[in-house]
Parts: structure tokens; C-alpha cells; sequence
């Protein structure tokens, strides 16, 4: 069980699906302590999705990093509010990290599998030595072949939006909200409630009373909300930038080679007509039955799909050097036609696609 995590939270509804880990247990069942469900979910693990301790760790570093980061800005913007912010500032800590490790149920699970996605490419950007916000030009126009201002500057935004991921700290230290503007309200509701409760708990104010205020500093902080600042938004841009450009044969492996991994994301999304943030998350999440189809539906050879399996170790330990050998023996047996039948089955909704995967895992117990 994680640490500060309550044993006695109930997950209930659409809480209980693919990404949380006590999904599998829970597959057709009623409320079970959490505590239980999570050991039961490491002692006999999903291999579809691998968990490690390093992306656990990381997850919950961006998680509650960018959780307190929106706490921060919310308490500013109740400040004109007397008797809130009175009670807010006896509270010198982060009062909503602390409350979701004891509630975790109070995380929706798209927001969770965008934090591990999130995750996943920080790790390997660490890994391979990524320059923390550093952007080289020379680099640049070999990796791009081209000698555009504005290409150039979206790249360099790039490197600093990465650094940003890359920063250390601890679990409740602050750090930028980057998020696409979904899981940015999620994140934001989560953390006003945390604080309301804190704040109606003081017994200054009833709910009626404070929620409305709540809401009220919440949309202005949504509607200031720029998702465009985060590094998978500029990777897809970079790539709208580039046009016809990004097309190029040698582009992707190019990418790849340099550890550009959201820029390799978001090169193979325009070409397989799919979300950036999606090819991400399989890339460092998915199946690899999923990932041998994108590759093989990229043109990608054998020799670029066992460098692509090694390029991913860092968030992928289980790719030992027998397993990717195994790997390399099924990639060679999938056909195109598989594989593009594979990513039309990938591009259908998220949200029916985890529902049908859901219902298809109840039906198999």
C-alpha cells in the first residue's frame, strides 16, 4: 500500500476502470478497502501495464506538484476573501496533497493516466542526459533541416517546457499546471474542495456560503488557463509548423535517435492520424502489442523497432535483452494489414475504448 494512503476509501462508479490499480480486482465488484485492492493488484500485476517504483514515484511527484501548484494560485486568488484567507493562511502547508493521499478515490483515472504518461517521458528524458530547458540550434537544423526563426523558437519552447518536467522536488513542492485544460479543471475542483472542507470545517462559514466563493476564484484561474504551454501542445505544433516537412522519411528515426520522444510522439500521431498525447502514453504505458502496431503501421523495419524497444527501457524494465528478442520474433510475424487494422481500432474515442475494455475484462471472469 502507498504511503498516507487510506485503506478505507471506497472507489465506486466510473472511478473503478483501467488505470487505477485495483482495477483488475474490482472488475465486477462491489466497494473494496482500497488497501486490499492495491496489494492484491501488485501481488498479481496486470502485464499489460507495467508499474515500477520509479514511475510510481514520479507520478505522484507531477501529480502533487502540479496539485499544489493550482493550490497556490487559488489561494491568491481568494485573498480579497477575509475570513477565507484567514483561515487558509493558519494552514501554512499544502492542504489538498495530503488530503488526496488519504482519499486517492477522489482522482478521476484519465486525469491519473495522463499524470503516469507525464511521468513516463520525464523518466526517460532523464535517463538519456535531455538538457533541462537547454536548446541547441545546431542540433535543431540537424534534427529539422531547416533554418526557420519560428520552427526553431517553437523547438526551443519545447526544451523549457521538458525542463520543466525534469525539475526535481519533492511530492508537495509546486510546480507548473501544463496540463490540457480537462484534467487542469479536474485537478483545479479537487483542490478547492480539499480547501472548502478545510475552510467549513473552521466553522467560519457554511457551504452555502463558500462554495460560490470557490467557484468563483476557480473559473477565473480556468479562463487564465493556458494549455498551449505544455511541452506535448508545442510538440504537436512544432509538427503543424513543419507541414508537409515532417513527412520526411528520415525524420522519425531522427527523433527518436536524439530522444526527442514527444517530438517522435507527435511526428507518428500526424502520420497515423492520432492524438499526441496518445501515442505517449502507449509508447511508455500501452501494451506492446500496441506498440508493435504503430510501428509496423509506421513503415517502421525490425532493426527500428528493437531500437525504438531500447530506447524505452527507462519506463519499460521488464524489455530485458531475451525479451526483446522475443518482441523482435512477433514484430517480424505482424503484418501491415494487422497493424493498421490494430491503430484503426486505437483511434476509436477514448472514452468508449476504456468502457469496451472494461466490460470485455468483467465478461472474461
Amino acid at each position: 500500500m502507498l504511503p498516507g494512503m487510506s485503506a478505507f476509501s471506497f472507489p465506486s462508479g466510473p472511478m473503478v476502470t483501467d488505470i487505477w490499480p485495483m482495477a483488475r480486482v474490482m472488475a465486477g465488484m462491489s466497494a473494496v478497502p482500497v488497501g486490499h485492492a492495491i496489494d492484491l493488484a501488485f501481488f498479481f500485476p496486470d502485464a499489460d501495464r507495467e508499474r515500477h517504483d520509479a514511475l510510481m514515484a514520479e507520478t505522484r511527484r507531477h501529480l502533487g506538484g502540479c496539485l499544489t501548484g493550482i493550490e497556490s494560485a487559488l489561494r491568491i486568488a481568494l485573498s480579497d476573501q477575509p475570513q477565507i484567507a484567514a483561515v487558509l493562511a493558519q494552514q501554512a502547508s499544502a492542504i489538498s496533497w495530503p488530503t488526496i493521499c488519504a482519499q486517492p478515490t477522489l482522482l478521476g483515472p484519465a486525469l491519473l493516466a495522463h499524470m503516469q504518461m507525464r511521468a513516463g517521458v520525464t523518466l526517460m528524458l532523464r535517463q538519456f542526459g535531455q538538457p533541462d530547458g537547454q536548446f541547441d540550434e545546431a542540433e535543431a537544423d540537424a534534427l529539422l533541416c531547416t533554418g526557420d526563426p519560428a520552427i526553431n523558437e517553437t523547438l526551443a519552447a519545447l526544451a523549457v517546457a521538458e525542463g520543466r518536467w525534469l525539475a526535481i522536488g519533492a511530492e508537495d513542492e509546486a510546480m507548473a499546471p501544463d496540463l490540457p485544460v480537462e484534467h487542469y479543471a479536474e485537478l483545479l475542483w479537487t483542490a478547492a474542495a480539499c480547501m472548502a472542507a478545510v475552510v467549513q470545517r473552521a466553522g467560519t462559514n457554511d457551504a452555502e456560503a463558500i462554495l460560490p466563493l470557490f467557484e468563483k476564484a476557480g473559473r477565473t484561474l480556468l479562463a487564465a488557463h493556458d494549455e498551449a504551454k505544455g511541452p506535448i501542445a508545442i510538440a504537436a505544433r512544432l509538427v503543424r509548423q513543419l507541414g508537409e516537412r515532417a513527412d520526411a522519411a528520415d525524420l522519425l528515426g531522427a527523433a527518436l535517435g536524439q530522444r526527442r520522444f514527444l517530438l517522435f510522439a507527435a511526428l507518428a500521431a500526424r502520420r497515423l492520424r492520432m492524438d499526441c498525447a496518445h501515442v505517449a502514453d502507449i509508447m511508455v504505458l500501452g501494451p506492446v502489442s500496441e506498440l508493435a502496431a504503430l510501428c509496423r503501421a509506421l513503415g517502421g523495419s525490425d532493426v527500428d523497432y528493437r531500437l525504438l524497444l531500447l530506447a524505452l527501457r527507462p519506463v519499460r524494465p521488464s524489455l530485458s535483452d531475451a525479451a526483446i528478442i522475443g518482441e523482435s520474433d512477433r514484430y517480424q510475424a505482424l503484418t501491415e494489414a494487422q497493424a493498421d487494422a490494430a491503430v484503426s481500432a486505437l483511434r476509436v474515442p477514448a472514452a468508449l475504448r476504456a468502457k469496451f475494455d472494461h466490460l470485455s475484462r468483467v465478461a472474461l471472469r
